[in-house]
């Protein structure tokens, strides 16, 4: 579906096309800019394109905007998925895109900051009527995203910082960490599919971010991305994948051991790692569930909420379609 959409696109001329591939994904130059007006959001590299269409999707861009289209099969959307760049030209790609979509599909935009949501209800658009389908799964638009900002200190003080200081106490000289620019090929595939505590219990949504997590280790490109380690001995313990092109960073994968604050201990280091290396803040990202959400912003008291919303178009006919994906 968002190949035809694609291709009725590319005939129009002013936007070009390029089809999701292994080889382009992680370019740091696959979008004309990862920042919507100016200001840093959750898509800020291909990598959370990749993840988020399953590894089958089309980038297309104009020359101040840019976006992905792709199918998800489950609930029989065709999205555009987190558009950034100058507002008019975000805005001007959605509506043709919209104006392009095939008359029986539903088309919907996933990721929109909060000015191009506020843009696109002036012009008609509107959020989602009811759930995409009862049995749907979450996504990570359910709950804002969280970005930390808490001080760069090994053990930061204070009591909202109490669960930090008590992972740190009970893991310290337990784990060993590590961050790396590449995969180091120690067998996070094995760890990912049969380690990790949710191994085992993936739902169909959930395996098809994990394939595409898999894919993306093997590629030749790995531009601006870091890797993080967490290790008992040989044993790998923990694993996760961060971005920075803006100079926010943003997790995009992570995964642990079912070990109790092992998340908290590995994320806190990942936090410190990657601002010590020159970001300003780490993104986390949005949360499925309430208490997702509730352990992020609990457990790092300092942070700030950035919403995104999901829209349709306004002559879409009322759905069975969720407001959150």
């Amino acid at each position: 579906m968002h190949a035809a959409l694609a291709e009725a696109l590319r005939r129009r001329g002013g936007v070009r096309v390029l089809d999701l591939s292994v080889a382009e994904f992680n370019r740091a130059d696959v979008l004309p800019t990862f920042l919507q007006s100016e200001v840093d959001v959750h898509g800020s590299h291909g990598l959370f394109y990749w993840l988020r269409a399953r590894g089958r999707g089309t980038f297309v861009t104009s020359n101040d905007a840019g976006m992905m289209l792709t199918w998800r099969p489950d609930v029989r959307r065709l999205a555009a998925v987190r558009p950034v760049g100058d507002l008019d030209a975000v805005v001007a790609l959605l509506e043709a895109a919209a104006a392009h979509a095939p008359a029986d599909v539903a088309f919907v935009v996933r990721y929109c900051a909060e000015d191009v949501a506020a843009r696109l209800r002036e012009r008609g658009w509107t959020g989602m009527r009811g759930r995409w389908r009862p049995d749907a799964p979450a996504d990570d638009e359910t709950f804002p995203e969280v970005i930390l900002t808490a001080p760069v200190m090994d053990l930061p003080g204070g009591q909202g910082y109490r669960p930090v200081r008590e992972a740190v106490s009970r893991h310290h000289g337990r784990y060993a960490y590590r961050a790396s620019a590449r995969p180091l090929g120690i067998g996070e595939a094995r760890f990912i599919r049969r380690e990790a505590a949710r191994a085992g219990g993936y739902d169909e949504h959930e395996a098809g971010f994990t394939a595409a997590v898999l894919t993306s280790l093997d590629v030749a490109r790995h531009d601006w991305l870091t890797y993080h380690y967490l290790s008992r001995g040989q044993r790998l313990a923990g694993f996760a994948i961060t971005a920075n092109i803006t100079g926010i960073a943003h997790g995009y994968y992570l995964a642990t051991l079912g070990v109790p604050r092992l998340t908290t201990f590995f994320l806190w280091h990942i936090y410190l790692q990657q601002r010590r290396s020159g970001a300003f803040a780490l993104n986390l990202g949005g949360s499925e569930t309430a208490s997702l959400h509730k352990f992020k912003t609990r457990t790092f008291p300092e942070h700030v909420l950035q919403q995104t919303t999901v829209l349709q178009p306004p002559d879409l006919p009322p759905t069975t379609a969720g407001e959150r994906a």
